[in-house]
């Protein structure tokens, strides 16, 4: 089954969030996508699949 997983970040903050994502989540990634709204804030979608199949 697949999650995701809603966070909110400023721009400068965006690489240390999907670096710790990647390495978090490893092989379960599957994406993620970010939109940034009117006010310059980003929101970060990361989905991942809930169980490991190695």
């Amino acid at each position: 089954m697949e999650l995701t997983v809603k966070k909110k970040a400023f721009l400068e903050n965006l690489p240390e969030l999907v670096d710790k994502a990647v390495s978090e989540y490893g092989t379960r990634l599957r994406k993620i996508v970010i939109e940034e709204d009117e006010k310059g804030c980003y929101t970060v979608l990361i989905t991942y699949d809930s169980e490991f199949h190695p």
